[in-house]
């Protein structure tokens, strides 16, 4: 059961000198407004302290004392937390706690600032997926993969080390393959021993029973395979190392070929400059007008996944090739090795062993780049050269005929009998724990890219709703999430028709960040377990006035099972969020000083017009007059919003900086248009709004040199008010237009309708 936040108590912390406290109450929503400078990140950096350990901005070497307040006092730095739950409690800095036990609630995504808004997009797709790993708790999974492939990959170079001594030991008992069998090697003992005059083993456990050869050589010779008969037989038994140059080849187009995922941007102009050249004369873009509906995107995206996960495949395939082709170099290497060193003993002088590839291929191999094929085949050639050579200096000589060198030679052979019996059973037991680890790591990471497929096609899916409720009409689809190379993940887009991964060079700044929320947002709700709130700090900066408001409602409406914690500077996102959540609680930071830290004053539910009466009741006229003021322009421009008033045509951010004169005439339209009765009899109000806004509410900006007089400004307020209460509905307290469409719409409670039933 995920868990909310009741209290938040932080002591001689960051900005704040002595204590302050934010109550959640029972786990209400809070959007906290107040200018830059004014401590709101304080209270984001103490959740992200208490709940993870550290605080981003300062895990820089150096900063890690900004955690306590400067001012030097000897009070103890504190974070206090109530929740609903069991994660509440107090830190106090430095903060003593185990990784392990800020472990849980940290891996959970609740945090979201403006200026770490794009670190996840911007991100290498490596980075990525760490990132992935680190928010889904991936690691033990993971890491379990990596060890079952460890271990799969010791065992098939034990299983292959094992067929090995295998066709070593049949080729010292002059047998290939399936031609040596324990009939035929008996038979061949057998003939030795009559030859010889004594007695014949029944059966081939007798030669390897030390027993019997001890009776049939007596102390001639002590069996053992380290003199010079059984060198000979090693070195005849050598063989080149298999080798495939096909794997090499494979490889070097495998990596090769990745390069081409760097050229989407490539393929798209291609496109286009077909598509435009083709394109007919009626002037329009062949590029643009398409629409696809969330669950076309989805299908689109697992698609693409299983594309994408059969490339990672074939690429890590490639890689177990190579480093068999590794494995069986530095196996012939080592056999030669002993070889040599068992030369060296009987006072053999062979040749030294020439340079091995098997670095450069396994560099090859770790940074995926193609490998040297020229100089593996000079290797092998000049490692068949060396068998030559050692053939000639320790393995060629014909052996005696004499009985006693006969008996060494029978002793030699029954040592090779014993060998190849326990090679053979050592390669049964590696064949089947090899194959065991083989299926048991395939059915794991098939398990594993299945889950990962699912639980990406998820994200993406509700990524993908977000960012369209974000950006409706925008033609910009199929947002998600995909799989890069075995351990890389990126974000991909559907752009006018072309796949775009990553989507930087098609999307702006803005788009980027609302993709960003998006992420953050679908991935809390896919992931939290433990914790219940989200933290969202100044994240609209890059957004335009629409797309606030289409940020504030999307939290309103499709997030109101969460606890938001919603910190911003600007007070027109903060007025359109509360608005449309009027259960939120409210806060205001109205300044902040080095003595006393943030100052705070609490919202009453008229908002800043609360504000603009309590200046009026401290004597401050000329300060409720701008207040008021700034009331009114925000509330004209939500409701030009709402209505879709028609207002004259403005570029960029100067459509958000209109004179009330424009606000008052497109109200004026827009009811025109849908509700006349409605306009007349709001027309008074309206006359007498537009004459408080000259006579009154204005006087400052005019330079007069008039002051407001309390009577006027009250009288204002007293408009602004019945005005505000006009979109109001007295039940549900949300505006009237919070379903529906211009023309017609209702609250949330359905019971307060537009055009008023009245009219």
């Amino acid at each position: 059961m995920t868990e909310r936040l009741h209290r938040l108590v932080m002591r001689a912390f960051r900005g704040v000198p002595g204590e302050m406290t934010v109550d959640f109450g029972k786990g209400e929503s809070l959007a906290v407004y107040g200018d830059n400078g004014t401590g709101k990140s304080t209270i984001a950096d103490a959740l992200e302290w208490y709940f993870t350990g550290e605080i981003e901005l300062l895990s820089h070497e150096g900063r890690q004392h900004a955690i306590r307040h400067l001012g030097g006092n000897d009070a103890a730095t504190s974070v206090e937390i109530a929740t609903s739950g069991e994660l509440g409690g107090r830190v106090e800095f430095p903060d003593a706690r185990s990784s392990d036990t800020v472990a849980l609630a940290g891996r959970e995504t609740f945090l979201l600032r403006g200026r770490t808004l794009a670190d996840f997009i911007n991100k290498t797709k490596t980075e990525k997926w760490k990132a992935l790993v680190d928010i889904l708790g991936l690691a033990d999974i993971e890491g379990l993969r990596q060890d079952l492939q460890k271990a799969r990959n010791e065992l098939r170079k034990l299983a292959k080390a094992a067929e090995e001594d295998v066709r070593t030991a049949r080729r010292a008992l002059g047998g290939e393959g399936a031609a040596l069998s324990e009939e035929a090697v008996l038979e061949q003992i057998q003939g030795f021993c009559a030859n010889l005059g004594i007695q014949k083993p029944r059966l081939l456990d007798d030669v390897v029973d030390p027993g019997w050869v001890r009776d049939a050589v007596g102390n001639l010779v002590a069996p053992s395979p380290g003199n010079r008969e059984s060198l000979g037989a090693e070195i005849r038994a050598l063989e080149r190392p298999h080798w495939d140059k096909a794997v090499l080849e494979h490889w070097k187009s495998l990596v090769e070929g990745e390069r081409a995922a760097e050229l989407p941007r490539v393929s798209l102009l291609r496109e286009a400059k077909t598509l435009l050249e083709t394109a007919g004369s009626d002037g329009s873009c062949p590029l643009c007008g398409q629409k696809i509906d969330i669950t076309e995107l989805s299908s689109r995206i697992a698609s693409v996944l299983a594309t994408l996960l059969e490339t990672s495949r074939e690429l890590e395939d490639g890689a177990e090739k190579m480093k068999a082709l590794v494995d069986r170099l530095a196996l012939a290497e080592q056999r030669r090795s002993a070889i040599r060193q068992q030369a060296a003993k009987l006072s053999l002088g062979l040749p030294a062993l020439p340079a091995s590839p098997q670095s450069a291929l396994s560099e090859a191999i770790e940074a995926r780049r193609a490998p040297d094929v020229a100089a593996v085949e000079s290797y092998l050639q000049a490692l068949a050269r060396w068998d030559e050579e050692a053939h000639t200096a320790g393995g060629g000589s014909t052996p005696s005929t004499t009985r006693e060198q006969q008996l060494v030679l029978l002793a030699t052979l029954c040592e090779h009998v014993k060998l190849w019996r326990a090679s053979e059973a050592r390669a049964r037991l590696a064949i089947a724990a090899s194959s065991l680890a083989d299926r048991v790591f395939d059915a794991y990471q098939d398990r594993q890219k299945q889950d990962l497929s699912e639980l990406l096609q998820k994200i993406s899916r509700r990524v993908a709703e977000i960012y369209a409720g974000l950006h409706p009409g925008e033609n910009l689809s199929s947002v998600g999430i995909e799989p890069w190379t075995a351990k890389g993940v990126e974000l991909a887009i559907d752009f006018y028709g072309t796949r775009q991964r990553p989507p930087h060079g098609v999307l702006s700044e803005s788009h980027l960040n609302s993709l960003a929320i998006a992420l953050f947002l679908a991935m809390a709700e896919t992931f939290n377990e433990k914790l219940g709130f989200l933290v969202l700090d100044d994240v609209i900066n890059s957004f335009d006035l629409e797309h606030r408001g289409q940020l504030a409602e999307m939290l309103a409406r499709d997030f109101s099972s969460w606890q938001l914690i919603l910190l911003t500077h600007d007070h027109q996102f903060f007025e359109q969020t509360v608005r449309r959540a009027p259960s939120w609680k409210r806060l205001e930071l109205t300044s902040w000083s080095y003595g006393e830290g943030p100052r705070t004053s609490a919202y009453d539910p008229s908002s800043i017009l609360g504000a603009a009466r309590s200046r009026l009741e401290a004597g401050d006229a000329n300060g409720a007059a701008t207040k008021a003021r700034r009331a009114l322009e925000e509330q004209l421009q939500e409701v030009c919003q709402a209505l879709r008033a028609r207002l004259p045509f403005r570029r960029g951010a100067a459509n958000d900086r209109r004179e009330l004169g424009e606000l008052f005439a497109g109200v004026r339209r827009a009811l025109k248009d849908t509700a006349k009765p409605f306009l007349n009899e709001l027309d008074g109000l309206l006359r007498g709004l537009e004459a408080d806004v000259q006579a009154t509410l204005n006087v400052e900006a005019h330079a007069s040199g008039t002051r407001s007089g309390a009577s006027e400004v009250a009288a204002a307020l007293a408009r602004i008010e019945e005005l505000d209460r006009k979109w109001s509905c007295p039940h549900c307290s949300t505006r009237v237009w919070y379903k529906g469409t211009p023309d017609a719409s209702r609250c949330k409670c359905g019971r307060s309708v537009f055009p008023p039933a009245s009219a």
